[in-house]
């Protein structure tokens, strides 16, 4: 158990070649996890640019995995990213460099070079320094970490959505992991704190940065929930870095912390030169107590649907409302009205009795946000998330029921995907089944009404 607790922990040394063996092992476990699953499935695994940089991340293309494992993938991916970190603060502790270089190793490109770097730099005798008393209050340098730990957020969300268009691993999880580290290390470089109360800093950073963010503008109230937990958990390993840093720095002012600005543009301008756009797909059914006759009339008018959505829904997330066709065949026009707009499809497919598919020409945004504004500038509720393509089939069944099939085709565009797959997922299932209901209903009615 030991031995496993000091693989995360920021405390001690490492010589450049167990350093090296350790960081080359970490870094390709995921590679090695990836490549288990996609054998025990018999299924092909692509092996591009991405599968080496993020290895987990190709788990999606599995549709038989359920949701719970992408997240178990996902929190391994963080405890990864968090041992390469502790590895990279105690291999530059040993080498005599600033331990803020091993924020590089917890971002995914940008750790590469890192490790490479660190493992071919020599080990250096250090002086210990011992730690000055504090000459100012403990809430001051409290105060100071608070505030920088809500203006790096405000930083992060404004140049990563606003000036790189990115809604990826660098807003979710480097940014709040560099934000805890910027505030622990603030509010601990005059006086050790506890990590409880170093924590409980870091929270109020998050908390006043997510308040920022809405009162700016930048975020509505539901996406900031939705993101809080994999906010907080990557601000608590940052937080972990940041004490250690500011037990070296020894009372000193340390303009190291400037790193976190810089490294953040670095980071989504490697992120927007990788492919983002994951393609993903899913299948529900329903029998229904009609005629195929009926149950075509249904789609075709889509009537107002009364069944209330779920409580998400309600507080903005985007739900189908009704849908209506303009014209008959391939190249008919349809219009699908959601909560937050209507969206523009042309048929593709047109059976009569048998089969209804088109695709979307333009969708309206994904959700609306809550905020005390109008309009808020969150690009991601455009385009990140969207429907490309439906197709429903009706499979004949006997005593006069038929079987409707829909098949949906989608695009995520956030990353990290193994985190937000799983609310994709729910989403487009609860939208299906609300859909599906919808045409059980109608289609019923009608053939009850037609008796």
């Amino acid at each position: 158990m030991n031995m496993l607790a000091r693989f995360f922990s920021f405390g001690g040394r490492v010589a450049p070649l167990p350093y090296a063996a350790w960081a080359t092992i970490i870094f390709f476990l995921p590679h090695a996890a990836t490549w288990g699953v996609f054998s025990m499935l018999h299924r092909p695994l692509e092996t591009g640019l991405r599968f080496w940089l993020m290895p987990l991340l190709s788990l999606v293309q599995l549709p038989q995995l359920p949701s719970l494992a992408l997240l178990s993938a996902f929190f391994a991916m963080l405890l990864c990213s968090w041992a390469l970190a502790a590895l990279s603060f105690r291999r530059a502790v040993s080498a005599g460099l600033d331990g803020w270089i091993a924020a590089l190793a917890a971002a995914p490109v940008l750790q590469v070079p890192a490790i490479v770097f660190l493992s071919v730099w020599p080990a250096r005798e250090q002086m210990e320094t011992p730690r000055t008393p504090p000459p100012e209050r403990d809430w001051v340098p409290a105060a100071q970490g608070v505030l920088a730990g809500m203006g790096l957020t405000l930083f992060a969300v404004a140049v990563g959505a606003l000036v790189f268009g990115t809604y990826g691993y660098g807003i979710f999880v480097l940014s709040p992991f560099l934000i805890g580290a910027t505030t622990a290390f603030l509010a601990n470089r005059r006086e050790a704190l506890s990590y409880r109360r170093t924590m409980q800093l870091v929270t109020l950073a998050l908390v006043l940065g997510g308040a920022a963010l809405v009162m700016a503008a930048l975020e509505g109230i539901v996406c900031i929930v939705l993101a809080a937990p994999l906010a907080w958990l990557a601000a608590a390993v940052g937080a972990a870095l940041g004490q250690s840093a500011a037990a070296r720095a020894s009372g000193r002012r340390s303009r190291s912390t400037l790193m976190c600005v810089a490294l953040l543009p670095l980071a989504f301008a490697s992120e927007r030169a990788l492919p983002q756009t994951t393609h993903f797909a899913t299948d529900e059914q329903i029998e229904i107590a009609a005629s195929p006759d009926a149950v075509w009339t249904a789609l075709i008018h889509m009537d107002r649907f009364e069944t209330p959505p779920a409580l998400p829904f309600r507080l903005g997330i985007a739900y189908p409302v009704r849908g209506e066709i303009v014209g008959e065949g391939v190249g008919a026009i349809r219009r699908g009205v959601f909560s937050t707009g209507v969206a523009i499809e042309r048929v593709t497919a047109w059976q009569k009795d048998r089969m209804l598919g088109f695709v979307v020409l333009s969708d309206p945004p994904a959700m609306r946000e809550m905020s005390p504004y109008a309009h808020v500038n969150a690009p991601h509720v455009h385009g990140y998330f969207r429907t490309v393509a439906t197709t429903f089939a009706i499979v004949p069944l006997a005593n006069g029921r038929s079987l409707v099939r829909e098949h949906t085709e989608h695009e995520l565009r956030l990353d990290p995907i193994l985190y937000w797959m799983p609310f994709a997922r729910w989403i487009i299932h609860e939208n299906n089944a609300r859909v599906l209901d919808a045409v059980r209903e109608h289609a019923e009615r009608r053939a009850t009404a037609s008796r």
